[in-house]
């Protein structure tokens, strides 16, 4: 089966309705395919704009704020954070020059997520909080409709939401069955529920929960993390002190690799692969943090997380080890995997 395409385009016109600024000659010139993307890179450079023209009259704090909490990842390089960490913002700027960018930020992260009720919430918070910004007043031509930004990018959530509900197997694997077992991993930053697909990888997952029942994950630590991949565990060398054999144990039972119909979306559960093409290795793991479907037919998705997604986030943002291996700098230890009754 051929992985799954995340693409829907809108042709956009877009035309201001006044006197040409700078910035509008810009757009106009420089127009993008793609509702999505216009709205991104439009916001970024008013974003930009703003940012700078801030710091260099008022040397305004709150920038600042924004620049330690959040990081330049991807294209087009726009702060980014956890939609949790981007409210937080939000609401602590309220009043400040990065306060809607902050909720502009935030709707944006959520969007990420596909969380589109939140994103269009936030869009509703930063229309009520700031009803003269020019992300909500100023007013441009978008496929022959006058509006502004925050109303064009509102209308855009809606349609995307209702084109994903008509195709959703492009953008999520199919819901675990009902009697699906489900594991809980236990760390010092709190709990992760996994569901596991019994019935699409019942070998993999029969594995995982053989394991658990016998305390082979119980002081094991997560030795690889990674924001744009995941976090990586299940080595019972990460025991041991010696580094350099972390991320090279669990390799004394192997299983053969399976084509369950799950691909890698974020969330997703994933064996470890072995040495030998598609084969999975029998203890270690890895947990999504990013769609990556380069991964596809080369590794097997057994389970989802249903619950802890931001301590997953947590750990995969946390700073790494300086000698560039992947290792957090203060690796998390998995007290316990255990079953969920």
């Amino acid at each position: 089966m051929a992985n799954p395409t995340h693409k829907s385009a809108t042709s956009v016109t877009l035309a201001p309705l006044a006197e040409k600024s700078t910035f509008a000659l810009f757009v106009s010139k420089y127009w993008i395919h793609g509702l999505g993307l216009f709205l991104a890179i439009a916001g970024y450079v008013i974003y930009r704009h703003q940012a700078e023209t801030t710091r260099q009259a008022a040397r305004d704090k709150s920038w600042e704020a924004v620049d330690r909490r959040t990081d330049l990842a991807g294209f087009p390089r726009i702060p980014t954070a956890p939609p949790e960490v981007m409210a937080s913002l939000a609401t602590e700027l309220k009043g400040t020059d990065a306060g809607p960018w902050s909720r502009w930020l935030e709707a944006n992260a959520l969007l990420g997520e596909r969380k589109f009720d939140e994103a269009k919430a936030a869009l509703d918070a930063l229309r009520t909080e700031y009803p003269e910004h020019p992300l909500v007043k100023q007013v441009w031509a978008v496929d022959g409709t006058s509006e502004s930004l925050v109303a064009a990018w509102t209308s855009g959530i809606a349609a995307r939401k209702a084109w994903e509900e008509q195709h959703p197997s492009l953008f999520a694997n199919p819901q675990p069955a009902a009697d699906a077992p489900k594991v809980r991993l236990k760390t010092e930053l709190g709990d992760i529920e996994v569901t596991l697909y019994r019935d699409r990888a019942p070998e993999h997952v029969q594995n995982f929960l053989d394991l658990a029942a016998s305390g082979y994950y119980s002081g094991t630590k997560l030795y690889r993390i990674d924001s744009q991949m995941g976090v990586d565990g299940g080595d019972p060398l990460t025991r041991e002190d010696d580094l350099a054999k972390w991320g090279t144990g669990g390799g004394d039972k192997v299983l053969q690799f399976k084509e369950t119909g799950l691909y890698h979306f974020k969330g997703v559960l994933t064996a470890a692969a072995g040495t030998a093409r598609k084969e999975s290795l029998g203890s270690r793991f890895s947990i999504l943090t990013e769609d990556r479907h380069d991964l596809d037919g080369q590794r097997v998705v057994f389970g989802v997380v249903t619950g802890g997604m931001d301590i997953v986030r947590q750990l995969a943002n946390a700073a790494q080890a300086s000698d560039g291996s992947g290792r957090p700098e203060k690796p998390v230890v998995l007290t316990a995997v255990e079953t969920v009754p």
